[in-house]
């Protein structure tokens, strides 16, 4: 299907010579410098004067000494005719002679500048923590347990599965949404928080932990279940009444188009005749799993073209729809980007019907640049086209049936969602049932 494109984080890194003679700053911090000039000059979706760079850099060299509340050092005057990297890297180097601030510093400083410089809301520059906080949403971390996620009580107190995530221990060895833990290798689990409930289930992988569950509020036999090495999902499922499948997308991430399949494939065994997804409040992702998740349902044609400086780029379906049931997409204000990619496309094809309310409208693609000290320039790379060629960005989607969201929602509940019971009362009548 083509390179891995992100609607929210396109992997990208550029190669970087070293620089002949005396530079001003260490040759990481000058690559640094050089691949956010390069990528803001050459891969950025418009044209930015190499003038406005430097200003930018200058503007961010400065304000980081007012943040510091120290005075600012003269700078060097900004000359058009040399080096645009070569400035910006003596605008560095006399900062860092004032003894205030630190090169590193100085130099995420002149990106931070050249990017808001570039006057895309998108477009920033992320220090490695930023980066590692941005990025970790798309790739959840991997542990060591049985693959359940938690949830407490508020009267009883007791720590249920929230969620028994496909192709787990916990899925293999029968536990299901719902059951509450009496006791974990022995523990009485009765009183203690997610926190100790969930530090008693974590281990070595290859390790067994013994489980004790309550299902209905009857004992049931104790479970030996070995841990593996599970990641939070970022796909939920459940079968709702009447046989509607419900598939809840958190996040457009590294293995969701896998968890989504995985997820639609446990609906059709449990005989769903009818799918709602939920997008709200999902904020986007990678486009591809975008891409992956709309190819369940549209069986040929354009699901999104991308438009970037160099041409427009066609992403269509592999004919290997295998969902082919009534279909309805939740969405709402903060349903953005890469869940916007597989809304439009759903409803441009006639595949689902969009309910809720009009989507955020991020139809930019972005690309992060990666810099050898862990931080990042990430930048808008590209639009993207739905497949009747609408243009998404700061428009949104309009539902086809508007539901105001109810007071104190409970997502996934029918009884206390009232876009979700609009969006089965529709499916149900797709499918007659």
């Amino acid at each position: 299907m083509g390179p891995r494109i992100v609607a929210a984080a396109l992997l990208l890194c550029f190669a970087c010579g070293r620089a002949s003679g005396e530079q001003p700053v260490s040759e990481q911090h000058l690559d640094d410098l050089r691949n956010g000039y390069r990528a803001l000059t050459g891969t950025f979706y418009r044209n930015v004067a190499p003038a406005t760079l430097i200003a930018g850099a200058r503007l961010g060299i400065t304000a980081a000494f007012k943040a510091a509340k120290r005075p600012v050092p003269l700078l060097p005057p900004l000359r058009a005719s040399v080096d645009p990297v070569g400035q910006i890297a003596v605008a560095v180097a006399a900062g860092r002679r004032a003894g205030v601030l630190s090169e590193t510093d100085l130099t995420y400083a002149a990106l931070t500048g050249m990017a808001h410089a570039a006057a895309d809301r998108y477009t920033v520059f992320l220090t490695p923590k930023q980066l590692k906080g941005f990025e970790e949403p798309l790739n959840p971390p991997h542990v060591f347990g049985i693959g359940v996620l938690l949830q407490q009580d508020e009267k009883t107190k007791d720590v249920s599965a929230a969620y028994v995530a496909p192709g787990t221990p916990a899925e293999a060895a029968g536990v299901e949404n719902g059951d509450v833990f009496d006791s974990v290798d022995g523990t009485n689990a009765h009183g203690l928080d997610i926190a100790h409930v969930r530090a008693l289930l974590l281990g070595q992988a290859g390790t067994t932990v013994r489980v004790r569950l309550l299902r209905a509020g009857a004992p049931r036999d104790e479970l030996s279940i070995v841990r593996a090495e599970v990641h939070a999902p970022t796909v939920y499922q459940k079968l709702l009444p009447n046989g509607i499948g419900y598939i809840a997308v958190g996040v457009f991430g590294e293995p969701t188009a896998e968890e989504f399949g995985a997820a639609l494939r446990t609906l059709q065994r449990q005989h769903a005749r009818a799918f709602v997804i939920d997008l709200r409040n999902n904020g986007g992702g990678y486009v591809n799993a975008a891409v992956g998740i709309a190819d369940h349902f549209i069986h040929s044609g354009p699901i999104v073209s991308i438009a970037e400086r160099r041409g427009t780029t066609e992403f269509d379906a592999d004919a290997n729809a295998d969902a082919l049931l009534p279909v309805a997409v939740l969405v709402n204000h903060y349903s953005a980007s890469a869940s916007e990619i597989t809304a439009a496309a759903l409803q441009d094809t006639g595949v689902a019907t969009l309910v809720g309310a009009r989507t955020y409208g991020k139809g930019v693609v972005q690309q992060i640049v990666y810099n050898g000290d862990g931080s990042a320039m990430k930048i808008t790379t590209a639009r993207y086209l739905t497949p009747h060629n609408r243009v998404i960005d700061g428009i949104g989607l309009a539902p086809d049936v508007a539901v105001v969201e109810n007071e104190h929602a409970r997502y996934g509940d029918p009884a206390g969602d009232a876009q979700l019971a609009a969006a089965i009362n529709i499916v149900q009548a797709k499918a007659r049932l």
